[in-house]
């Protein structure tokens, strides 16, 4: 009897479960579909001027500081190391997650090019952009990588204070990743908010993927 109600109870949560990535895959459809018909959302001006309001130097160094994590000579010695240092480990399954990743981010860049999304014209700060807006690919990079570090640390570090601490700092640069990309005028808010709902919904499959493997050796 009691073996029949866990039963019931796990198919219940996996039901509720696949309803709820259904929902986010339809949730991230649409907005694609969105950001390719129309340049800009509602209230995307309005945002990215309140944000370039606050403009002051330290501000701009920071910005500009976030900005060249998204260079590929920076990121991608940073994925390989964190990639080699699991298959050392033996976290083969994790290692998966982590070139898994690096698709997500390409698939991002793909998207650009199909959406075809212009770029603000509110670039205040950096480079010009060559590439096309939506997604946010430097908030992508930052919401993938930053959701597998914080995924890895909650399994490897033990004490609670440094794992939350380090887990905090993640989550916050993440934010502040994308809040930089609209206060340099290089992306419209709508850009960010779709990377976003793209990387949190890449990581949640991500992790599921890595567990079936982890499950299955």
């Amino acid at each position: 009897m009691i073996y029949s109600i866990n039963v019931e109870q796990a198919l219940d949560r996996a039901t509720w479960k696949r309803w709820i990535v259904a929902v986010g895959v339809l949730g991230t459809l649409a907005l694609f579909v969105l950001a390719w018909i129309y340049p800009n959302f509602p209230g995307d001006e309005g945002a990215i001027q309140k944000f370039q309001g606050l403009r002051t130097g330290w501000l701009d160094d920071i910005a500009v500081g976030l900005a060249k994590f998204g260079n590929t000579l920076v990121f991608l010695p940073v994925i390989g190391i964190l990639a080699v240092a699991m298959l050392l480990s033996r976290r083969h399954s994790d290692a998966f997650m982590i070139f898994a990743g690096l698709a997500v981010i390409g698939l991002g860049n793909g998207f650009k090019e199909l959406i075809g999304r212009a770029r603000p014209d509110y670039h205040i700060l950096g480079p010009d952009p060559t590439s096309l807006s939506f997604p946010s690919g430097h908030t992508l990079l930052a919401v993938v990588l930053g959701g597998i570090i914080v995924f890895l640390v909650n399994g490897m570090v033990k004490p609670p204070r440094l794992r939350q601490g380090i887990q905090a700092a993640v989550i916050l640069m993440v934010l502040a990743m994308g809040a930089s990309r609209v206060y340099m005028g290089v992306h419209w808010p709508s850009d960010v908010i779709g990377s976003f709902v793209f990387g949190g919904l890449a990581l949640v499959m991500l992790v599921a993927l890595r567990n079936a493997l982890a499950s299955v050796r």
